[in-house]
């Protein structure tokens, strides 16, 4: 039994060194560098009509409208109350009502983006998210500047195929003085 044992194991060494062996005749053949283009990642989301997106690296989660919120009394019509999302409280927004347009309607395509400040989360209700988009970084479009309230928060724009896709920065809002300060 034990010769055996030896055999198959003599066996498997020899081909793994024929593989070896075929391996190293074809290194040639290989490109000494593989040029990979750099790519930025987003989640693109629609805000008043919009398509913007945002830094993977400043949405911590992705929800949907919370079945029960509380409204919070003395508080600004965008502030839509607090929800417990596994007993953790968040503070649900209406992004699209803060930057001044219309209130999100509430259906199955109105999501809220989790995003973390400071050590505190905050919920952001959009009106619908897209989904992940990958831009090249030579997409990128210098000193592009977006008109309105939202080109306050936008600090990038990519172009694709025709179509602009500005950069919206969750860290510029929550670090605004009006978004911080939810009191009526």
């Amino acid at each position: 039994m034990g010769e055996a044992i030896k055999g198959g194991v003599a066996a498997v060494l020899a081909t793994l060194s024929d593989y070896e062996r075929r391996a190293e005749s074809q290194w040639d053949r290989v490109p000494a560098t593989i040029e990979k283009e750099e790519e930025w990642q987003g989640l693109a989301f629609v805000l008043d009509g919009v398509k913007l997106v945002v830094s993977m690296d400043e949405v911590r989660e992705l929800l949907t409208y919370p079945e029960t919120v509380t409204p919070v009394p003395g508080t600004k019509k965008w502030m839509l109350g607090l929800a417990n999302i596994r007993g953790e409280l968040l503070p649900i927004i209406d992004l699209q009502c803060f930057v001044g347009a219309a209130p999100v309607v509430l259906d199955d395509q109105c999501r809220v983006l989790v995003i973390r400040n400071r050590g505190a989360s905050t919920g952001l209700m959009v009106s619908a998210v897209v989904g992940l988009r990958h831009f090249p970084e030579n997409r990128r479009v210098m000193d592009a500047q977006i008109e309105g309230v939202v080109g306050q928060y936008v600090y990038d724009v990519f172009q694709m195929e025709n179509e602009l896709w500005p950069v919206f920065s969750m860290a510029a809002l929550a670090n605004d003085e009006q978004f911080l300060s939810a009191a009526a």
